[in-house]
């Protein structure tokens, strides 16, 4: 009697343009298969013996019918998970050169001679105000009612918020706490927090995120423009530590401060405080300028995608595979009620909370969802990934990176060196041609390899974003 087999429950084959990927969910392995294995477990050619090497390790079994799971789409994808609430978008008593909000302090906008900072709306109607202290409670109580249990306060500099009636930004933490929201963090620079204020974010159980740029203190205020704010800020990282407020420590990768970056690294880390590898510059705001940008040796080091390094979560495959992997479910309302679906997509505006009839209005809108909704089978070049389901995906990078030459949903992602078409790695970045077509740019490879080896020797090197 011929045998059959089956993938197990959990586990499921994506093909791409010329290989496959097994997504192993029960051990979170992922498995990169050619061509002839993809045609095998897909039934199209036999072969008992690849089907018993499966079964050894265990992702196979004996089975009376040749049926192989499929990805079930995620369940409960209306919800709305995080809101990232800009209660100021324009000011700031930082001026960082590479501001993806544009922020700046008032005075140096009037000197500048610009009156009010240029912050797009999706509404024209002439005087459309700011949110109200009442107005960010009422859509902080929508939120909750729409599902959300963690959020970040943000801006600009938060801690520059006042409302009408001479409310704290605290104040605001306060009603999300309050609420029942289970994670409110607050994104600030530090420099205008006080040992009162750690005190009442202690009370709260609030977390909070920093912004450390260098090590060196001159390095540090070089890019925010600001003299003393390195002090300042390592002052409130101090003073949080001491309070035992829980601490990220981030730091923006760019041209005026990669000499320092192995400094800064080692400095969180001698401050034992949570954080990323250094983000390299994302090309928005103050940001999409090539002179602020890394080197080419910087960002392969901290922010290209050089080999696999996947894992396959019972959660992030059915996910990824439904909606996008970091845009669903989120969304960013600024001080001016409008609503984006991330932090750093500045321009794409898809409703505002002062003009609809409320959030859920918005949130069930054609244009959040098509976003919430994009996968990667719809981005250039990552469609035809066998990896897709189980790779991280930034819509805004990608657009950024394309300079309008691809559109904010289709755009390839241009921090990956794989080539699906090819089954290469490190051997170039993809680009955007000018007709819009993706292509595989190897002028880059040499580049690319020199400091792959040299991060081989580093046990401390990221290997993929």
């Amino acid at each position: 009697m011929k045998m059959s087999y089956r993938l197990k429950d959990g586990v499921y084959l994506v093909e791409g343009a010329t290989r496959g990927a097994i997504l192993d969910t029960n051990s979170g392995l992922v498995y990169s298969v050619n061509g002839t294995a993809c045609q095998i477990v897909n039934y199209r050619i036999g072969n008992d013996a690849y089907w018993e090497q499966l079964v050894k390790m265990d992702i196979a079994e004996i089975s009376d019918s040749t049926y192989s799971p499929t990805i079930q789409p995620l369940k409960d994808t209306e919800r709305l998970k995080f809101v990232w609430f800009e209660v100021v978008t324009d000011d700031c008593n930082e001026r960082c050169a590479h501001c993806y909000a544009g922020s700046m302090p008032r005075t140096y906008r009037r000197e500048m001679g610009i009156v009010e900072a240029a912050v797009p709306v999706i509404n024209t109607v002439p005087g459309l105000r700011k949110m109200t202290h009442s107005d960010w409670l009422r859509l902080m109580r929508q939120s909750y009612d729409l599902g959300c249990r963690a959020g970040q306060l943000i801006g600009g500099e938060p801690f520059l918020y006042k409302g009408e009636n001479g409310e704290s930004l605290l104040d605001l933490a306060q009603y999300l706490v309050e609420l029942g929201y289970t994670r409110v963090e607050i994104f600030t620079n530090g420099t205008l927090l006080t040992q009162e204020k750690i005190t009442r974010i202690k009370e709260l159980g609030l977390h909070v995120a920093i912004s450390l740029y260098s090590s060196d203190p001159l390095v540090h205020d070089l890019v925010t423009r600001t003299p003393g704010s390195h002090a300042k800020t390592m002052r409130a990282i101090q003073w949080l530590k001491e309070a035992n407020v829980p601490l990220r420590v981030e730091t923006v990768l760019m041209k005026v401060n990669q000499a320092t970056i192995t400094q800064t690294i080692e400095l969180k880390d001698t401050l034992d405080v949570a954080g990323r590898h250094p983000d390299p510059l994302r090309p928005k705001g103050r940001g999409d300028n090539p002179l602020l940008q890394p080197d080419f040796e910087h960002l392969v080091r901290y922010g290209l995608m050089l080999r696999p390094n996947f894992t396959a979560e019972t959660e992030t495959v059915p996910h990824y595979y439904t909606g996008h992997s970091c845009l669903l479910g989120k969304i960013t309302v600024t001080e001016f009620g409008d609503v984006l679906p991330c932090i750093f997509s500045r321009d794409n505006i898809v409703g505002n909370v002062l003009v609809a009839p409320s959030l859920e209005a918005v949130l069930r809108g054609p244009v959040l969802k098509r976003i919430w909704y994009a996968t990667k089978d719809g981005v250039m070049v990552c469609r035809d990934c066998e990896y897709r389901y189980v790779c991280f995906d930034c819509r805004p990078l990608s657009e950024g990176a394309s300079a309008g030459k691809a559109g904010y949903l289709d755009a390839p992602y241009p921090r990956c060196t794989y080539n699906p078409y090819t089954g290469e790695w490190g051997q170039g970045l993809w680009k955007v041609d000018e007709l819009g077509n993706p292509f595989y740019d190897r002028t880059l490879a040499a580049e690319i390899q020199e400091v792959a080896s040299s991060m081989s020797e580093s046990a401390n090197a990221p290997v993929a974003h």
